[in-house]
C-alpha cells in the first residue's frame, strides 16, 4: 500500500498504523485493492472506502451484503465539488477529480483527505491563489456508521459561489435496476429507470433537467418532497442511508440525482448554495452514512437515534387518532351564501354524517368552508347552513356517536376588509378563489372574492385575535381545530408555535381528547411537537419511512373513492382523508355510501386495525425489509415487535393469484428455538391456517382477488 502521509511523524507510527489499517480491512474487501499503489483503502465500521491516492476521490463503496455500492473510475469519481465562476469562464469548477497530489492520512477509525489548491476544470484559466479543503471520515462510536465532514477554505481572489458535499459518483444498481431504490421521508422511488433516456427526453431542450436525466429533492416539510433530511439508497439485501445531523431550523438538504449517460450508475450530491469570499470558510456540519445490511429500514436505526434526540411533543397525541384509521372531510359549501344552491351539507346534516363515519370506524370529521375565511375577528357559521347554537348543538350529538368534530380555518392570510386591521393592504386579486362553475375553477382573472394578503404568524395583535376566536369556540364546546398553512418561522414569539401551544392548552383544558391538526408546510420537524395529523392535499405516497420514525403527525393520505388507495394506506399506517366527491361537485361533497367499494374498504381496514393495533400503534414498521427478495405486483407493510410480527400484504395484479413471498424474521423478531408460528388470515380477519416455520421461509398467500388484502402473523415460539 502507498504510503498513507507525510503527516504521520514516525517510523513505528506508520508501522503500527499500516498493520491496524490492514487488520481493519483484511476480513472484507478487494486484496487487490489493499497492494494496489494508485488507491488508498480503509474500512471504518464495516464500509470499505477505496480512495483514488492522487485525487483524494471516491472510487470505490462496498459493505458485507450490499456488496460493492459505488465503482468510478478516476476521471468521473468525487467527494467534494465547487462552482467558481471567472469572468472568462463561468461554469469552472473545482473538484476533487481535477486535483493532484492530495494528502491522505488513514488511522484505523479514521480517514481524512486534504488538498491544499483544488484543481479546476480548465487549466487555461488561472486561478489567483488557492481554494484548499478537508474531507474526514471517522468511525462513529455506534459501530455502525461513519461520520463525514467537509472543510473550504478560499485563499483566492475569486468567490465560491456553490458547494457540493458529499459527492457520490458512480453508484451502482447493485440490487438491480428496478430493485434498487431512493427513498426518504416523503416518497421512495427507482432512480435507474426513471432517469434513463429515452426518446420523450430527446426531444425536449436538452438542458432542462427533465431532459437532462436529473432530479432534485428537498427537505423541510410536506411542501418539499423529501419531507426530511434522511435518505436511503439500496435494495432488500443493503444500501446505504444517509443524514446531516441538523434538526429544525438548521438548513434544509437539496440532493440532486443523475444518471450517467454512458454507463449506468448514478451521482448522488447534496447541493449547497454559499457565496464564501476570499478569506471566507464553509463547514458541512456532520454527515452520517451508516450502511446497513437487508433493508432500509435497518439503515434508519441511526437516524430514529438522532430523531429521538430531539423529537419533543408539546402534548400527547389523543387515543382515538393514534389508534384510527382516518377522518372524514365534509364540505359544506362553495363560499356562496347568496347562491340559494350554495350549500352541500348543513350543519343539521353533521350527526347523520358523524353516524356513517362511525359505521365505518372512522372517529374524526373535519368542516370545510364553514364560515368565511381570511376574516378576523373570527366569524360564526355562514347563515345559510345554520346558527352558532345548531353548530354546537350538532358537534355535541356527533361526540354522542363517538366522532370528534374539528372545523377548519383560514386566517393566516386576511381579505381586503381585515388586511388594514394588521396595517396591511391586498394590493392584487392573489387568493384563493374557486367555484364549480368558474372558469378556470380557481382563480380567474375576473374572480377576486378572496384575494388576500399573509398575515401571520408574528403578528402579535393577530396572535391574539386567533386566540380570541379560538377560545370563544372552546367556551362552546368545540375543542378542536384543522388549521389552513401552518406556517412555522424561525422569528421569536409570537409565531406559530406559540400560538399552536396557546390554543392546544386552552382546548385541552376543557377538553384532554381535543385534537389539532393542520396543513403542514416547510418544517414538519419543528410542527411535530403540535399538530397531531395532518391535513395536506394528494393521494396515496410512499411515507413509510417517516412514519416508522416519527410518533406524530400521523401523515393523512386523501381518498375519494379508490379502495385501494384507502387499503394501501391502511397498510402503511397512514391517516386516511376520507372526501368522497359527487360528480361535478367539489371534494368532500358525497356520502361514503355513494362509493360502495370504498365503503366496504373503509370497513375492512377498521377491523383488521383493532385487531392488530398492538403492531400499528407499539410495532416498528418495516415496510417490505421483512422480505429477502422482491414480490412483484405486490404492495406490503410489515411491522414487528419484540416476538411477532405481521405483514400486511395486497395483491397489485388485475388476476386472481397466490402470491408468493421469502422472508426472513430473525433480524426482527426474538425467537429462542429460531422457530415461529405463521398464521394466515382471511381478508375478513378470519384464521385460515397456521404452520410451524424457520426464520427464513418461503410462503404463499390465499387466493386474493385484484386489490384483494391479506395479513399474516408470525409468532415466536
Amino acid at each position: 500500500m502507498k504510503a498513507l502521509s507525510t503527516q504521520i511523524d514516525s517510523p513505528m507510527k506508520t508501522l503500527i498504523v499500516a498493520i491496524l489499517l490492514l487488520l481493519n480491512t483484511a476480513a472484507f474487501g478487494d486484496p487487490a485493492l489493499r497492494s494496489d499503489p494508485a488507491v488508498v483503502v480503509a474500512t471504518l465500521n464495516g464500509l470499505q472506502i477505496t480512495i483514488d491516492s492522487n485525487s483524494g476521490s471516491i472510487l470505490k463503496l462496498a459493505f458485507p451484503g450490499a456488496g460493492k455500492m459505488l465503482d468510478s473510475l478516476p476521471d468521473r469519481a468525487s467527494i467534494i465539488d465547487l462552482a467558481y465562476p471567472v469572468n472568462a469562464f463561468e461554469p469552472l469548477r473545482l473538484a476533487s477529480r481535477y486535483s493532484a497530489n492530495a494528502s491522505i492520512t488513514a488511522r484505523a477509525d479514521s480517514l481524512t483527505i486534504h488538498w491544499a489548491k483544488l484543481g479546476p476544470s480548465r487549466t487555461n484559466f488561472p486561478v489567483a491563489g488557492n481554494v484548499s479543503a478537508t474531507v474526514r471520515f471517522s468511525a462513529h462510536p455506534d459501530g455502525r456508521s461513519v461520520i463525514m465532514t467537509a472543510l473550504v477554505e478560499n485563499n483566492s481572489d475569486n468567490d465560491v459561489r456553490q458547494v457540493i458535499f458529499p459527492d457520490f459518483a458512480g453508484l451502482l444498481p447493485f440490487a438491480g435496476e428496478h430493485g434498487t431504490w431512493f427513498r426518504t421521508g416523503g416518497f421512495a422511488g427507482l432512480p435507474f429507470p426513471e432517469l434513463a433516456r429515452t426518446e420523450d427526453r430527446e426531444s425536449t431542450q436538452y438542458m432542462t433537467d427533465a431532459a437532462s436525466y436529473s432530479v432534485e429533492h428537498k427537505s423541510g416539510g410536506m411542501f418539499n418532497d423529501m419531507f426530511v433530511r434522511w435518505m436511503d439508497f439500496g435494495g432488500l439485501g443493503g444500501g446505504i442511508s444517509l443524514f446531516p445531523r441538523r434538526w429544525g431550523f438548521d438548513p434544509p438538504v437539496t440532493i440532486r440525482l443523475q444518471r450517467s449517460e454512458v454507463e449506468t450508475k448514478l451521482r448522488l450530491l447534496s447541493l449547497n448554495e454559499t457565496t464564501l469570499k476570499q478569506g471566507g470558510k464553509w463547514e458541512s456540519g456532520e454527515w452520517v452514512l451508516t450502511p446497513h445490511r437487508q433493508g432500509w429500514a435497518k439503515g434508519i436505526e441511526a437516524y430514529r437515534e438522532w430523531v429521538n434526540q430531539h423529537f419533543r411533543r408539546e402534548f400527547p397525541v389523543p387515543r382515538h387518532v393514534r389508534e384510527g384509521i382516518g377522518y372524514r372531510t365534509a364540505w359544506m359549501c362553495q363560499n356562496q351564501p347568496n347562491d340559494p344552491r350554495d350549500a352541500v351539507f348543513k350543519l343539521s346534516d353533521l350527526p347523520a354524517l358523524a353516524r356513517e363515519c362511525a359505521d365505518h370506524g372512522i372517529d374524526e370529521m373535519v368542516l370545510w368552508a364553514w364560515n368565511k375565511g381570511f376574516v378576523l375577528p373570527l366569524p360564526g357559521p355562514y347563515p345559510h347552513l345554520g346558527t352558532e347554537p345548531e353548530m354546537v348543538e350538532a358537534i355535541r350529538e356527533c361526540r354522542k356517536l363517538g366522532v370528534n368534530v374539528a372545523p377548519f380555518i383560514s386566517v393566516l392570510q386576511a381579505n381586503p376588509e381585515t388586511a388594514p386591521r394588521y396595517g396591511l393592504k391586498v394590493s392584487n386579486n392573489n387568493g384563493w378563489t374557486y367555484h364549480t362553475e368558474l372558469v378556470p375553477k380557481w382563480n380567474p382573472n375576473y374572480a377576486s372574492g378572496f384575494s388576500c394578503v399573509q398575515v401571520g404568524p408574528g403578528n402579535k395583535l393577530w396572535h391574539d385575535d386567533v386566540l380570541a376566536g379560538a377560545k370563544h369556540l372552546v367556551d362552546t364546546g368545540i375543542t378542536s381545530l384543522s388549521w389552513d398553512q401552518f406556517w412555522t418561522t424561525p422569528g421569536p414569539e409570537p409565531n406559530m408555535i406559540s400560538l399552536a401551544r396557546d390554543i392546544r392548552a386552552c382546548a385541552r383544558a376543557a377538553d384532554p381528547e381535543s385534537t389539532f391538526s393542520g396543513e403542514e408546510l416547510w418544517n414538519i420537524e419543528i410542527d411535530s411537537a403540535v399538530l397531531d395529523y395532518t391535513w395536506d392535499w394528494g393521494g396515496y405516497k410512499d411515507c413509510r419511512a417517516f412514519t416508522s420514525v416519527f410518533p406524530a403527525p400521523r401523515v393523512n393520505c386523501c381518498v375519494s373513492s379508490s379502495a385501494l388507495a384507502a387499503k394501501k394506506a391502511f397498510a402503511d399506517n397512514l391517516y386516511l382523508n376520507v372526501f368522497p366527491r359527487k360528480a361535478e361537485s367539489i371534494n368532500g361533497s358525497d356520502w361514503i355510501a355513494h362509493q360502495p367499494e370504498l365503503s366496504q374498504a373503509l370497513k375492512q381496514c377498521a377491523k383488521l386495525k383493532k385487531q392488530f393495533l398492538s403492531y400499528f400503534t407499539e410495532g416498528r414498521l418495516l415496510g417490505d425489509c421483512l422480505f429477502t427478495t422482491p414480490c412483484p405486483a405486490t404492495h406490503v407493510c410489515a411491522y414487528a415487535l419484540p416476538d411477532r410480527a405481521i405483514l400486511v400484504l395486497i395483491n397489485l395484479s388485475p388476476r386472481r393469484q397466490k402470491i408468493s413471498f421469502d422472508v426472513d424474521l430473525a433480524p426482527w423478531t426474538r425467537s429462542a428455538s429460531g422457530r415461529y408460528q405463521a398464521r394466515q388470515y382471511t381478508p375478513e380477519g378470519q384464521l385460515a391456517s397456521t404452520a410451524l416455520i424457520p426464520a427464513k421461509w418461503r410462503g404463499r398467500t390465499q387466493m386474493l382477488a385484484p386489490e384483494g388484502l391479506q395479513v399474516i402473523e408470525f409468532l415466536a415460539r
